[in-house]
């Protein structure tokens, strides 16, 4: 059958089915045909929208880290939104955890990669030194894909950790723990970031006084006359 020549679905709504099927059946279970019987469509609609199931994947990807944003304004302090959009970045790999071996391609693959850049100069807008942001980043990143995948295993779920009868001990430690798995996970992610920007300034590293020039510079004349 012919492609139809005016898209019968939009380009979000098959990202958002290739993503359900992804979660309910696997990464491996999306193809160009799942995805049209999804859409109840012909396979021939979705290449109005992508070249391949690659760019399916990577579009779904992309989908899942929506609430992963870096903010217009200035109007908190940026430890508390990078802290957010890293819990939003562990959810998304909590809820889609067939995607984090694509997350670790993000780079090829450019995922994120123009939010990433907006983060960097708004970071540098807040005075955190250059040359922590990279390692801040990647280490929370890590992190975050890390624990998400502990919880998807398993490792957070309301049932008993351990047999009680077989290792008495470790079972009531874990029955007692003071702390929950979200409060961890923030306390681990604010000691690296601290630690991060505090070894980068004790190597030399100086707090950035403003963000990344803007593509459009100030003539000379400017400058002489600034």
């Amino acid at each position: 059958m012919a492609r139809p020549k005016v898209p019968l679905i939009s380009k979000r709504k098959a990202l958002e089915v290739a993503l359900d099927i992804i979660d309910n059946e696997g990464i491996d279970a999306l193809s160009i045909r799942r995805l049209a019987e999804g859409l109840k469509v012909n396979g021939a609609s979705l290449y109005h929208h992508f070249e391949n199931k690659e760019e399916i994947i990577v579009g779904a990807a992309k989908l899942a880290l929506d609430d992963v944003r870096t903010p217009q304004t200035h109007d908190e302090p940026w430890r508390v939104w990078i802290l957010r959009n890293n819990r939003s970045l562990r959810e998304a790999f909590r809820k889609h955890p067939d995607l984090v071996p694509v997350m670790l391609r993000r780079r090829p693959l450019r995922i994120g990669e123009a939010q990433m850049d907006a983060t960097v100069v708004r970071l540098e807008e807040e005075n955190v030194p250059t040359g922590a942001i990279a390692p801040m980043l990647e280490a929370l990143e890590l992190y975050a894909i890390g624990s998400a995948l502990h919880e998807a295993g398993g490792g957070a779920s309301d049932e008993p950790a351990h047999d009680a009868e077989t290792v008495p001990n470790l079972a009531r430690a874990f029955d007692e723990r003071a702390l929950s798995a979200d409060e961890i996970f923030d306390m681990v992610c604010e000691k690296i970031i601290d630690t991060v920007v505090l070894k980068t300034i004790e190597r030399g590293g100086t707090p950035a006084t403003t963000a990344a020039p803007a593509p459009t510079r100030r003539s000379r004349a400017t400058k002489a006359s600034a």
